[in-house]
């Protein structure tokens, strides 16, 4: 009995081992697949449909399957549009972006004050956001000092006339002109009262600089102090943007006198050119987010405090291998690009890619100098390489592995 069973067992193994080796012979004996051009992951041993779409297998040799080249005519490439270039070393623009809020720069900030004790009899100005310029009338004052001060202005101008050699009304003369000019009235007013008789009540004062009014701290009838603040002014022909960047982008120790690009909303503004002046220090220690600030001229204060602007930080970069960025087949898993080969033959190759922005892409591992890669019709190629093979050209490849 144990005889006839240990008989059966080693003729059952014999034909196992036997059926196993027929199989691979004949695995070995396929020169031809046959694939589908939409689906290219059936792959079978004889013809037939595809079991996803139903069309017809496309026949492929073993050959086309563990190739990756793919060749085409002239006529092909032509009408493929195929356009290559040999790659090099060059600069990428590599570029920081942050955003930021547009800020009035602080050094500009001006105030017109009160020179001299008196009542607002008249506000020129009754609004904020209102530009005055530099020599403006402002408001009007009366005061009893002043009016006396003209007074002697005035008399002592006459008598002067008459005795220009007099010593006395020379030094009265320069007291009283020097007194008005401290209380805010320009030479020109000077003058002016020289042609008068009596004193000018109420007297008009000038502002003494160019801005935006930003706050009004009187009204008309007010009784206002020496020293005391009518008007504050923001002069708009310097901004400041405080710009957020994360802390590992931005080097605070050489980051102070670059120059970035500033882009604004609106599309009607045009991109400006700023200098960052201060990095600012941290709200809290823990803070992920460094906060520079950046000083920009602005023409015809064509932006305004409160509009959001885009930064545009240029970071310096090495020497790298650089291709068009359009060159490049991005998936989620791959990066690949087609690379001719001296023959005229096409190769798709894995690269490891590195920065990026619209126009050039950095690679690090895959290429190297010299190589010829299609900058123009690379998609055709990947589908014209599925057509003909059935097979993504990277399959089975692994990224990690590069």
């Amino acid at each position: 009995m144990k005889y006839l069973l240990f008989v059966f067992i080693t003729c059952l193994f014999l034909s196992c081992s036997t059926q196993e080796e027929n199989n691979n012979l004949h695995e070995h004996s396929i020169k031809t697949y046959y694939t589908c051009s939409m689906h290219p992951q059936i792959i079978e041993p004889k013809p037939g449909k595809c079991p996803i779409c139903h069309m017809e297998l496309t026949p492929i040799s073993v050959e086309q399957m563990q190739s990756n080249m793919l060749k085409l005519s002239s006529e092909q490439t032509l009408l493929a549009n195929i356009q290559t270039r040999i790659i090099g070393f060059d600069n990428i623009e590599n570029q920081i972006y942050a955003t930021g809020v547009v800020k009035e720069n602080e050094r500009s900030i001006q105030y017109i004050n009160a020179r001299i004790d008196g009542r607002i009899e008249k506000l020129f100005v009754k609004t904020t956001g209102t530009i005055i310029k530099k020599g403006q009338i402002v408001y009007e004052i009366y005061s009893e000092i002043l009016t006396a001060t003209q007074n002697e202005f005035i008399t002592n101008w006459k008598l002067l006339e008459k005795n220009p050699n007099d010593e006395l009304l020379n030094r009265i003369y320069e007291n009283a002109f020097n007194k008005l000019l401290l209380w805010g009235l320009t030479k020109n007013q000077i003058d002016k009262l020289k042609l008068r008789d009596k004193p000018l009540i109420p007297f008009p004062i000038t502002s003494p600089s160019t801005g935006t009014v930003k706050a009004i701290n009187v009204s008309e009838g007010t009784t206002v102090m020496e020293g005391q603040n009518i008007f504050e002014l923001a002069d708009y022909a310097t901004l400041w943007v405080d710009a957020k960047f994360y802390e590992n982008e931005i080097n605070s120790g050489t980051a102070i006198g670059k120059t970035v690009q500033l882009k604004f909303d609106s599309k009607t503004k045009p991109t400006l050119k700023g200098k960052i002046i201060e990095i600012l220090p941290q709200v809290s220690p823990g803070s992920m987010i460094t906060i520079a600030r950046i000083d920009f001229e602005n023409p015809s204060s064509i932006v305004q405090p409160g509009m959001q602007a885009n930064v545009i930080f240029p970071k310096e970069s090495n020497k790298t291998i650089l291709v068009p960025s359009n060159a490049i087949l991005k998936s989620a898993n791959e990066n690949t690009v087609w690379v001719k080969n001296s023959d005229g033959s096409y190769e798709s190759k894995m690269v490891h890619i590195g920065a990026t922005n619209s126009s050039v892409t950095e690679i690090l591992h895959g290429l190297t100098i010299g190589e010829e890669i299609v900058i123009s019709g690379a998609y055709l190629l990947q589908s014209e390489f599925i057509f003909k093979k059935g097979v993504d050209p990277m399959a089975g490849h692994d990224m990690n592995k590069m």
